[in-house]
This record gives C-alpha cells, structure tokens and sequence, in this order.
C-alpha cells in the first residue's frame, strides 16, 4: 500500500479544480481550535513581534560602530555596541527558543483536537461506510492529511508571519532612508519571487516521485520477505531480484531529476540574491562617495536586503504549503460531512435487562447499496428467548447478512426486527451491541497482551473474572504455560497465535461480556477436528443460559439446536429440528448428505 504525504504539482492542480470546499472554509477550520488557545495564539504573535524588533536592531549596532565608535575613535562606544549587539543576539536566541516552542504547544495542542475529532467521527460512521472505503485512504487522511493541514499552524507559518511584518517594516524603513535605493532592490524580488516558484514546483514533483518510489520499494521488501518461502519453493529468486532491480533503478532516475532541479535551483537564486547585493553596493557605493550616505548606512542597508528577502522566500513555500493543505482539507472535510444512515432515534430506549420472549424477525427484506436483487426476501421467524437457533445454507444465501441486520450493522430495507416486542429501530445503539457478543470466523485480535485481547470491551473486569473466562474457555491450561501468561504479547494480527487459540480468545472475550444474546458466525469452520472439539465445549460453556444464534456449514455443530432454519437465495426454505429436516428430504438432508457420504 503506498501512503504519500504530499501530491505531485499535476495532481495537486486537477484535485484543486474538483474542490468541494473553499479556502476560507479551511481558515475557519484550522482557526477554531487555535481560537480556543487565545492566550497561546496572543503570546506567540507577541513574541514574534518583539523577535522582529530584535533583529531589526542589530543592523543599526552595526552601523552606529562603523559611523560612530570607528569614526571617532571611541573604544568606549565601541565595546558598548558590540556588547549591545552580542546581548541582543543571545536574546533573539532565547526569545526564538521560547518561540519555536510555544508556537509548536499551540500547534500539537490544535492539531490533536482536529485529529481526534476526525478519528472519533471515523470510528463512528456506519459499518457499511468502511465496507465501501479504502482502509489505506481512511489513514492517509487521519495521517498525512491532517499532517498538511499541521503545516499552516506550525511555527514555520507563525514564522512567516514574523517575516511578513519584519518586510514591511524594514521596506518601510528603507524608503524612509532612501527611496531610491529601496525602489532599485524591490525590483529584484519580482525575478525571485517567479523563480522561486517555478524550481519549486518542479523539485516538488522531483521529490514527490522519489517518495512515491521509496513506497514502492518498500512495499517490494515486504512482499518479498512475507512470501520467502513461496520464494523458495518456486525458485523465484532472480525473478524477484530483477523486478526490485527495476524498482531501484527507476528510483535512482528520479533522484537525478531531482539533484539536477536542486543544482540548477542554488546558483541562479545566489545570482539573483547577489545582484540585488551588487545594486546595493554600487548605487550605495556611490552616494556614500558623493557622502549622501554614511559606510555604516550601507553595510545595515545589506543587512536588511537579507531581510527583505527571506520573506520572499517563505511566502512562496506559504504558496505552496496552502495549496497542499486545502487538498488536505477537502479530504478531511468529506469525512467530517459523513453523515451516519443508521440514526439512533431521540426517544430511543435502553435494551431489555435479559431477554424474555423473543427476536421477532418480521417480513425482513434488505437491499445491499446498488443491488437490485434482496439479499434477504420477505423473511419472518421468531428466535426464542433461552434457545439454540441455527442458520444454515448454502454460501451466499444471506446468514452472515441477516446477523448484520440483528446488530444493527444495517438497517433493514423493509420489515421489522424486534427484541422482546421492541422495534430495533427503538433501542439504543450502545445498549443493543452490549447486550449481544458476536464469535466468527474471521477473528479480531487487538496488538498487544492476552489479556488485553480478553478484557477488550470489558475493561473493568477482575482478575478472577479473567480466569474464569478463560477456565470456560478451555485455554486457561495454555495461557499458565507461557512464561509472561496474561502478559504475553501477541503480535500483530495474533500472528504468535494458531487459529484454534485465537479463536478460544474470542470466547473468552464473549464470555467476559456476558450479553445474554449469542452469535456464532462459522465460529469453528477454519478449524482442525481436535481445535473444533476444545471450541465447540468452549462454545457450549459459553450458550449455556443464553439465547444463542448459530451460523454453520459443518451440521453436525447444530443438531441439537432447538431450531434449525435453512435458508436459500435469501428467503426461507425450510425451518425444523434436525431430525424434522432429515426426512424432509429437502436442501437440509442435500447439504447432509454432501458432508457425512
């Protein structure tokens, strides 16, 4: 997956064009958790001001020493401007530190409300909003693009703030002294200003193409050493060797463009640097030889041209950095307008205590987005409160869909669903998902102990409560056999773990939960006969006293459910025990037949 920061200037330039937002939208973003910050925002504009102060007062050090102490003479005169002036530099030095550091508290304290409150509307869209988003997108925008929007309350933005009031203060000043000479250097930074631009813009893409190449790279060595044993069962290694060769040689192509931009970049931006120098000196040179200026007036006069033309310089990368950042924006926005389609109503009620009748499905139908086929058709069934209900059929045919619907992961295209005569649409969202502990196939294990995996959700829980858990799940024997136990880690994904013990965390973490409904989604189907008979007295320990939903390929983990339901092409096809639906000879006894001949 390759995760860039910064577009390339032609990507940037067409995304401009397609923007949903405006830059003043993007200023009232960014400005309102630094408002909230009023007496940080206040000291740091208060510092930079006193910091332009300070270096504008160093050249005039210089000038009186050259005008004045050197004229005259007078080495008192001399060491109290040299001691003013280095006093003043060790003070700019301080002030700048307090800068640079208060300026960055008010723009990490800013930024991690944006990225918070981003994250926090993430984690609450709908669960089909991140069936129909990229993963790899979703982090780029909580990563590199609230990174950019970083930029624009950075201390380098607040610094060019400083740079703006220090080049209209000492332009000021300049033509003040003397008009013609400041109106001779200004005419240089037009010349800048465009060159700057236009070696930027292309070094931007240069650069931009090598980090899109280091991403490539990478992604290369990951694959090659997650897959090395497919590697060498194949013999690929020359195959391999040449495909990254090709990679690294391209990236070396772009990091040439690159260097070649950068080095022709230097010498002309010095040229034009040094001529507006070069006009100095020689129209000052003259009046101080016709004495309508002093040598200490032209050497503060080169040492504010400097001045002048730093800002030149950031406003320019400002340019470029606010261009960046309103992309940024219009991605982070299109995330902040997400609107969640399963809307808890404002009168709804908290989930019943413990389940005493029923979930009654009611003429349930369900559409996925764009689908002009129902995943479920007009399906009505009751699952009584206290007993096994099992869901079976073939792949497709819509389980997994109809346990979303249970959850409340989608809401129902028509029908009802309702939990001890209590619409779903009528619950709390929060309460309905305590109240119910779903175990899968697909098992989600959090990086980090194995106790943080079975306390997950059930932070509160109590050491004995743990080890009950676990004692009912039939892994405790395993976990007290490690060196660190409960403490050990699992890795990324679990990967420390085989499926079998993974999966018996699962039922730990349900069991801890203690919600009174169960749902057992294809719970043992990726399992090994001894690994699904440990699960399955794990899983029993687990229905015990609970209503319980069970979804299976393998039959023979449901034929003691009190209710079997068979389910085809979305609809329901038959409903028994399992003794019923054996000689009824239907798809239940086919599908049978299929596993046990």
């Amino acid at each position: 997956m390759q995760m860039q920061g910064r577009p390339s200037p032609e990507a940037l330039k067409r995304e401009l064009k397609t923007l949903s937002v405006t830059p003043n939208e993007m200023i009232r973003f960014i400005a309102a958790p630094v408002l909230k910050r009023r007496g940080l925002l206040v000291f740091n504009l208060a510092i930079l001001i006193f910091l332009a102060f300070l270096n504008f007062m160093v050249p005039q050090f210089t000038k009186t020493i050259i005008d004045t102490a050197i004229a005259d003479k007078n080495l008192t005169e001399l060491w109290q401007q040299v001691i003013l002036m280095l006093a003043t530099t060790a003070l700019i030095g301080v002030v700048g530190f307090a800068s640079a550091y208060m300026m960055q508290k008010l723009s990490q304290e800013a930024i991690t409300e944006v990225r918070l409150d981003t994250y926090n509307k993430l984690l609450k869209q709908d669960y089909a909003y991140f069936q129909e988003t990229k993963t790899g997108d979703l982090m780029v925008r909580l990563t590199s693009d609230i990174g950019n929007l970083q930029a624009l309350i950075s201390s380098d933005t607040f610094e060019i703030v400083s740079s703006i009031v220090t080049f209209f203060g000492v332009l000021g000043f300049l033509f003040w002294e003397n008009w013609q000479l400041a109106l001779m250097v200004t005419l240089t930074f037009p010349i800048l200003f465009v060159n700057i631009r236009f070696f930027r813009g292309r070094m931007r893409q240069a650069f931009s193409d090598v980090r899109a190449n280091s991403s490539k790279i990478s992604n290369q060595l990951q694959s090659t050493l997650t897959e090395i044993e497919l590697i060498k069962n194949y013999t690929t290694e020359d195959f391999e060797t040449d495909k990254f060769d090709r990679i690294v040689s391209q990236g070396n192509r772009y990091q040439l463009i690159a260097t070649k931009w950068q080095a022709i970049f230097s010498p002309i931006i010095t040229f034009i640097n040094t001529g507006a120098t070069a006009i100095v000196l020689w129209f000052g040179g003259y009046l101080v030889i016709k004495n309508q200026m002093t040598v200490g007036d032209l050497v503060a006069y080169l040492s504010y041209l400097v001045m002048l033309q730093d800002p030149v310089r950031r406003i320019s990368r400002l340019i470029n950095m606010f261009q960046t950042a309103l992309v940024s924006y219009d991605r982070v926005e299109q995330v902040m307008r997400s609107r969640e389609m399963i809307a808890e109503n404002k009168a709804a009620v908290p989930f019943p205590a413990r389940l005493s009748d029923k979930i009654a499905i009611k003429n349930l139908t369900f559409y996925y987005q764009d689908s002009k086929l129902p995943a479920l058709d007009d399906i009505s069934m009751d699952v009584l409160a206290g007993q096994t209900t099992a869901l079976v059929g073939r792949s497709g045919s819509g389980k997994s869909t109809l346990i979303k619907l249970l959850t409340r992961m989608y809401d129902v295209s028509g029908g009802d669903i309702c939990y001890d005569g209590t619409s779903i649409k009528d619950l709390q969202l929060k309460s309905l998902r305590q109240n119910i502990a779903v175990v899968s196939q697909d098992v989600a294990i959090v990086d980090g102990t194995i106790a943080d995996n079975i306390r997950y959700g059930s932070f509160s829980a109590t050491n004995a409560q743990v080890e009950r858990a676990m004692q009912m799940a039939n892994i405790a024997d395993f976990i007290h056999t490690l060196p660190d136990g409960l403490e050990t880690q699992v890795g990324e994904r679990g990967v420390k773990l085989s499926g079998g013990q993974k999966q018996r965390l699962s039922i730990a973490r349900a069991i801890l939960k203690d919600a009174p409904i169960i749902i057992l989604d294809e719970a043992t189907a990726a399992l090994d006969n001894e690994s699904e008979r440990l699960i399955q007295r794990a899983l029993d320990n687990l229905m015990v006293g609970r209503t319980s939903i069970v979804i299976a390929h393998r039959l023979s983990t449901v034929y003691k459910a009190e209710k079997i339901i068979v389910i085809n092409a979305g609809k329901i096809a038959e409903t028994g025990t399992h003794d019923d639906l054996l000689a009824h000879n239907g798809i239940y006894k086919t599908l049978y037949d299929m596993q046990f001949d």
